[in-house]
This record gives structure tokens, C-alpha cells and sequence, in this order.
């Protein structure tokens, strides 16, 4: 049982817009970037619809449209067990934010919930898009749209059936979801959510890039023959893995291609991330804490270039992985299993500050703006 409520949606107008996505657009740094979110609404004004809705989210690109139900999950009356995690967090990142949650009504941005895929909910979805124009917004010249739901009825069916829903799991946002959590003993919480059906998110992966390790060739080698056959790239062409139980590896500038062998047969239905983490990185490269650790860097799969660039220092090496499917991502979150840290780059991703909420009036230059 998931118990949502409508929220009251915070969105930018064009001066906020402008310097929000400068960087995307000009990869330059904002002069501004040392003010803080609640500094910005107050500097460039904020329309704000004070009246709680349900909102469908839509990103549209050039792969195909996206879409997602924005709301607030209710954590006084959803169940703990209801929200299933995959990643562990750091307690000192969760005192930081459970500070910052504390002091601020403002939420920037929601946590990311999938969901099986449902027909209530796809009905309803198709429902709102038909039935209005999406908001007036900046964000939609980058492929960004809300619709917005008031109409009570509506909204109750909305809330009726992420009542019937068992579980959800939780792709993004596990410190700001154990924050609430953990405040939710002594103050009501709602967390601003974003829940998209399985059947339409994308998974990317993260390679793993590790340097300040000395280990000889011989005996990396010797490790890795354990549990992979290790084949050698012809051209010494950089590789990304294209199935599940593959690795490509990066040493010394040269790139091989792992597979995972017979023997370890009994890994093969283990997350590539695990077995890289518990046999590779923490059991021969001393890689035990990868959250804390400062030799672990991680590059989503859309930061490949990056990621072979810093791969040109001949002491770092480099591994890629094949990304998760949808299917196994829920597998492991319902067996209550952990993944390491940066297992999987999940989109949609929203913009900071696209689907900000409060459930307080924000003023704008001393005044209220209202759409």
C-alpha cells in the first residue's frame, strides 16, 4: 500500500530557468552557483500555484516519450517495507541532510519510485494528457511538461490505486528517503515523488575507474583468471560490454574483455556490480568501502567520453559494465539486497528545481507570485 497526496508544484520562471540550465547549455559555471536554491526563488521570483494537485510528468526525446505521476508519498500511513531500497547510504551524508530537511520547507527535487507496470495507472495517465494542455513552462523547449490534476475525483483515483499497489522501488534518492524516514518519528512526513512504470525507464550503467593501486600485470591477471576468461581487444579498441556477465577491462592502457567462466558458473545470476565489488575491487584491489573510498571514481554510461579520458593516466584502471535490465533492478531490491554504490544510472532525470514543491507559500521579491 502506497498513500499519496497531492502537492503544492513550485516552478521556475525564465531568469531561473536561464541560470539553472547554463551549464547544460554553455558547460560554463554560473557566477550564482554559491547562492542556495531557497536564494534563487526569492532573487528571480517563483510562480506558485498554492492549490495541492496530482501531476503527470512527460519527457519527450528524440528515443520516445516518458511518463510519470509526481506527487507526495504520505510516510505516516505507507508502510516501511512498502518502499523497497537497493543501495546503502553514508550516516554522515543523512545528518547533513536530515539538518538541511530540518531547517527548509522546500523540496528540489523528488526522489525517483518504479513501480510495476499498471493499467489503472496507465489509463490515468492517458487520461490527464488528453484531457489539458500541459503547464506554460521555460523547461519546455528542453523537453519538459507537467499536467496538472485538481479535480478531486480525479485525484482520489490517483490515490486509490497506488493503494493497491503492494511495493515500489526506490531508484533515486536514498538519502533524502532515510532522512524522512528518520524524522518521520517525532513530525508527519511527505516526500516529494516522482513513480514511473518499469516498462518505461532506461538504465544506463557506471564504470568503475580505480588509480593510487599498485598491482603488476602478472598477478591482476592471476585474480581475475578465477572467476573470467580474459580475452584481448584486437585494435585495442575501447570496449563496452554489450551482455550481462561481461566486463571490459583497462590496464595500462591496454583493453580486454572479461567473461565470466565456468567455474564461477554460480555467479551468473549475481549483478555484475556485486561480483566486481566483492571479488575484484574490495578482494584484490582493497577497494572495501567504495562510498568512502577516494581511489573509486564512477562514470555513468553517458560520461563515456570522460570516463576514457581520465583512463589515459597509465595507473588508473578502468572496468565498464553491461547495464542493468528493469526486471533485474526489482529482483534485487524485492530479495532486500544491496547493491555497491553507483550500480545504476536510472532515468528520467529531472532538472533542480523543474519539480520543486513546499507546503508553504514562497515569496518572490517580497511578494507572493500566483499563476
Amino acid at each position: 500500500m502506497i498513500k499519496i497526496s497531492p502537492l503544492k508544484a513550485l516552478q521556475p520562471g525564465k531568469d531561473m530557468f536561464d541560470l539553472m540550465i547554463s551549464d547544460q547549455v554553455n558547460g560554463k559555471v554560473h557566477k550564482n552557483e554559491q547562492l542556495s536554491f531557497e536564494d534563487l526563488l526569492n532573487l528571480f521570483g517563483c510562480p506558485l500555484d498554492d492549490r495541492p494537485a496530482i501531476y503527470v510528468y512527460e519527457f519527450r526525446s528524440e528515443f520516445g516519450v516518458m511518463r510519470g505521476i509526481w506527487a507526495a508519498t504520505d510516510l505516516s500511513q505507507t508502510p516501511v517495507n512498502a518502499i523497497k531500497r537497493h543501495e546503502e547510504t553514508v550516516s554522515s551524508k543523512v545528518e547533513s541532510l536530515k539538518i538541511d530537511r530540518t531547517n527548509k520547507a522546500t523540496q528540489k527535487s523528488p526522489i525517483l519510485l518504479v513501480h510495476k507496470k499498471d493499467k489503472t495507472l496507465d489509463a490515468l495517465i492517458d487520461f490527464v494528457v488528453r484531457t489539458r494542455e500541459p503547464l506554460a513552462s521555460e523547461w519546455s523547449q528542453m523537453g519538459h511538461f507537467l499536467y496538472q490534476v485538481l479535480e478531486e475525483d480525479v485525484i482520489e483515483k490517483f490515490v486509490e490505486a497506488f493503494m493497491k499497489l503492494h511495493a515500489v522501488y526506490l531508484a533515486d534518492g536514498h538519502h533524502r528517503l532515510e532522512v524522512a524516514c528518520s524524522l518521520q518519528k517525532n513530525t508527519v512526513q511527505q516526500i516529494s515523488s516522482l513513480f514511473v512504470s518499469a516498462d518505461v525507464i532506461s538504465i544506463g550503467a557506471f564504470h568503475r575507474m580505480v588509480s593510487g593501486v599498485d598491482i603488476s600485470y602478472s598477478l591482476l591477471m592471476e585474480k581475475l583468471k578465477a572467476y573470467y576468461y580474459i580475452s584481448k581487444i584486437s585494435n585495442n579498441k575501447a570496449y563496452k560490454p554489450d551482455q550481462k556477465n561481461r566486463l571490459g577491462l583497462c590496464f595500462k592502457g591496454e583493453w580486454y574483455q572479461l567473461d565470466l567462466n565456468k567455474a564461477s558458473i554460480a555467479l551468473s545470476e549475481v549483478p555484475d556490480t556485486v561480483i566486481l565489488q566483492d571479488k575484484i575491487l574490495s578482494a584484490v584491489l582493497g577497494i572495501n568501502k567504495p562510498k568512502e573510498d577516494e581511489r573509486l571514481v564512477c562514470f555513468p554510461d553517458c560520461k563515456w567520453s570522460q570516463f576514457l579520458e581520465a583512463l589515459n593516466h597509465d595507473a588508473s584502471i578502468g572496468f565498464s559494465l553491461f547495464p542493468m535490465t528493469a526486471d533485474a533492478f526489482i529482483t534485487t531490491a524485492e530479495k532486500g539486497e544491496f547493491l555497491p554504490p553507483k550500480s545504476t544510472w536510472i532515468a528520467p532525470k529531472i532538472p533542480q528545481g523543474f519539480m520543486a514543491s513546499s507546503p508553504v507559500a514562497i515569496t518572490a521579491k517580497g511578494e507572493q507570485v500566483i499563476n
